[in-house]
């Protein structure tokens, strides 16, 4: 497990207490804080280093963090229970095949699943996270993608033991055959549990001897981000069943969000149904009353707490939203986690020399806990201070990522330039605003002189009109000569956007698209997702002034992590969408210079990106030869296979998919029909659409299922063969 007892920590079981500290209580109030699956295995998260600093600093020495993300995963890994995995996927699929009568829909999602498990052997998870840890084969592109291709079969073999449609790869979807948005699934200690089925054995072996491994005053959870909220759900009502005493909290981003979006204060204690107390700001002040009040005799169920800023209870639920100093914050406990098991090469450390966004203006913005503006006050740390840190931060990685919502540009070039002065030889990315002040001062040259190889900007549209709408601050006319400024220097652009935005036309949608087809050259990577309206963005309190109406969400999502509108002009009526109808594939396709995504190679400011960035400059990938000099180079190391298995159904194109039920969940969203858990059985039982026949199924190397002509013995190895692989590859990815 990746539990890490850091120097600072004195005393253990037997050991002499010393007494309490006048004013602060006892000193020996062990806490645990966990970081939930499900999310990114690549690099840990800065919350828990955050809070063990502030916690350490203020004399709470006694503690351990487990990043049962990291530990489950490694434990799924093993090639016995891999291996199990993959005997289990075959099982499954003889016994659909031999049940009669047509399979049902649920059936046939899942035998389309657990064809992931051909081509693959019981060591293929352990094998790739190695080529993730191995400098060689990590810059080695044909052997990264095997890695790659390995991750995106093992969730399809992880989701046969999930609700349908929950799993997204390294994330869930927030509505599926599970309901993200309903207090009504959240608060079923069934549902968790069945989202967190996979994660069961390591709960037993691993996760629940820990628990019982010394008497936790305190144990919390960070949530971070929605795809870890249901099982830490689950995991919340393990530790109060093993250690029932404890103080249980639960903090993080997500915690906020649901404390936000769920407009009757009581449903965040019906979600959070174990916990003590919420903690849905920022956390560090907060810990560290709480640690105080358990030193000074505080138990679960008392009134101690009520005073805590930033901490809710059942008594006091509304949410006390305070912003702290980033100024005196004490510098982050990297040395909480065992950095070499982490999924890269080298460790990508996380690091916020700022808080809050300068603009802070943007109409479609709403992050964080906040009020009347699109996400929390900016506040910035000196920058004498983040040099220190860095110093501190430099011992465990040289590569970083600042997690900021926005720096201000004075800000920027303030750090920028004592981090290019500094001894400190660090790579560094971060999230800025496009400045037309880049070119004008050349702020280029001192962001690569710094350090920097990689800068996330959320252009957002290609059009004015939108822009001015969304009070982005950005003229379009003058990105490219940012772009062009940053390019000059060798720092990579990854570009962020969206289309759908309140009254914006086909043709201005399109020119979101048109205008990096147009700058090409001057980007690396681009995201254009579809306009979702929430809560508490400048748009949904004043919908008029867009010429939007806010429409009502079913009764099924309580909580509103997002609304449908109708445009008043045309009348339509929009729900969130994965992809934008008005926009050709051809479009979608030409943006992507890269075929993998978070938290993969070529995913916007993904560690492994990062990576990539730092050893191959701006292109992210290594130069590579002209097209028709040499046959393409083949990987290290060989991970999985791309077998043709017969079936015995006409078509597996027939077969029911995930993409089948989420059409079915967006029907059932708009016609205000239930969409928790329980309404699914009926369709998920029903008949499926297979035909009794057979085809050949061939399994491509990430997954993706093509039926293959009759007659073609794809076995051989031959020209022919390799050019209907790669024809029928190229036919899957479009």
């Amino acid at each position: 497990m990746s539990v890490f007892v850091p120097l600072g920590m004195p005393r253990f079981e037997g050991e002499p207490d010393p007494g309490p500290r006048p004013g602060r209580g006892t000193d020996n109030t062990a806490y645990l804080l966990i970081n939930p699956p499900v999310t990114d295995p690549t690099t840990a998260y800065h919350s828990i280093p955050y809070l063990v600093g502030a916690a350490r600093a203020a004399g709470h020495t006694e503690y351990a963090c487990v990043d049962a993300n990291l530990d489950a995963f490694t434990y799924l890994a093993d090639p016995v229970r891999f291996g199990a995995a993959l005997t289990a996927a075959r099982s499954l699929r003889a016994e659909i095949e031999a049940r009669s009568g047509a399979p049902r829909r649920h059936d046939e999602i899942r035998y389309r699943q657990a064809l992931a498990a051909e081509g693959l052997t019981a060591t293929s998870a352990r094998d790739a996270i190695g080529v993730f840890q191995n400098p060689e084969h990590f810059y080695h592109p044909p052997t990264y993608a095997q890695a790659v291709a390995v991750m995106s079969r093992w969730w399809e073999l992880i989701a046969l033991e999930m609700p349908p449609g929950t799993a997204d790869g390294f994330s869930m979807r927030v509505k599926s055959a599970v309901n993200l948005c309903s207090t009504a699934d959240l608060s079923d200690p069934e549902v968790p549990a069945a989202v967190a089925r996979p994660f069961e054995g390591y709960f037993a072996d691993e996760f629940v001897p820990k628990l019982r491994e010394r008497p936790w005053a305190v144990v919390g959870l960070s949530v971070n981000y929605t795809s870890q909220l249901p099982v830490a759900l689950r995991m919340a009502r393990l530790i109060r069943t093993v250690i029932p005493d404890t103080v249980i909290v639960f903090g993080g981003t997500e915690v906020g969000d649901v404390v936000k979006y769920a407009p009757d204060p009581a449903a965040p204690w019906r979600v959070f149904r174990d916990a003590d107390l919420i903690v849905p700001g920022e956390g560090e002040t907060a810990l560290i009353g709480i640690l105080d009040a358990v030193g000074n005799g505080a138990v679960r169920g008392g009134d101690a707490f009520e005073g805590i800023g930033g901490v809710m209870t059942r008594s006091r639920p509304t949410p006390d939203i305070a912003y702290g100093s980033v100024a005196t914050l004490d510098s982050p406990a990297y040395d909480v986690w065992d950095w070499d098991r982490y999924w890269a090469p080298e460790p990508v450390l996380l690091y916020s020399p700022t808080r809050g966004c300068y603009w802070n203006k943007c109409t479609f913005c709403d992050y964080g806990l906040n009020t009347d503006r699109p996400t929390s006050p900016s506040r910035e740390r000196p920058v004498a201070a983040v040099l220190e840190d860095l110093r501190e931060a430099s011992r465990y990685g040289r590569t970083l990522y600042f997690a900021v919502d926005a720096m201000s540009p004075r800000y920027l070039r303030a750090l920028a330039a004592a981090l290019a002065e500094s001894s400190l030889d660090l790579r560094w990315a971060a999230e800025l605003r496009l400045e037309r002040t880049f070119p004008e001062r050349a702020v280029g040259e001192l962001l690569a002189a710094s350090g920097c190889v990689a800068v996330s900007f959320g252009y957002e549209s290609g059009t004015q009109r939108v822009l001015d709408l969304i009070d982005k601050g950005v003229k379009i006319d003058l990105v490219p000569d940012v772009l062009a400024e940053l390019a000059r220097n060798g720092i990579a652009a990854q570009m962020m956007g969206f289309t759908g935005f309140p009254t914006e036309t086909r043709a201005e949608a399109l020119a979101t698209y048109e205008f990096l087809q147009n700058h090409e050259k001057l980007w690396t990577t681009s995201g254009i997702g579809v306009f979702s309206l929430t809560p508490g963005s400048i748009v949904a309190k004043d919908p008029g002034r867009f010429g939007i109406e806010v429409m009502p969400l079913s009764a099924s999502d309580d909580i509103r992590r997002y609304l449908p509108w109708r445009d008043r002009q045309s009348g339509q009526v929009h729900w969130p969408v994965p992809e934008d109808p008005r926009i050709p594939r051809e479009y979608i396709t030409s943006n992507r210079r890269v075929s993998f995504d978070r938290p993969f190679v070529g995913g916007i400011d993904s560690a492994h990106s990062l990576l990539y960035y730092a050893r191959f400059g701006r292109g992210l990938l290594p130069d590579t030869p002209a097209e028709g000099t040499r046959r393409e180079e083949e990987p290290r190391v060989r991970l999985v296979g791309e077998p043709v298995v017969s079936i015995p159904f006409a078509s597996v194109e027939e077969l029911t998919g995930v993409d089948d039920l989420m059409a079915e969940v967006g029907r059932r969203s708009r016609a205000h029909l239930d969409t928790t858990s329980g309404a699914y059985g009926d369709w998920l039982d029903g008949a499926g659409a297979a035909r009794p026949g057979s085809c050949g199924v061939l399994v491509l190397a990430h997954g993706d299922l093509v039926e293959v002509p009759a007659g073609v013995d794809f076995g051989a190895d031959n020209a022919m063969t390799r050019a209907l692989r790669l024809m029928l590859a190229t036919q899957a990815r479009v």
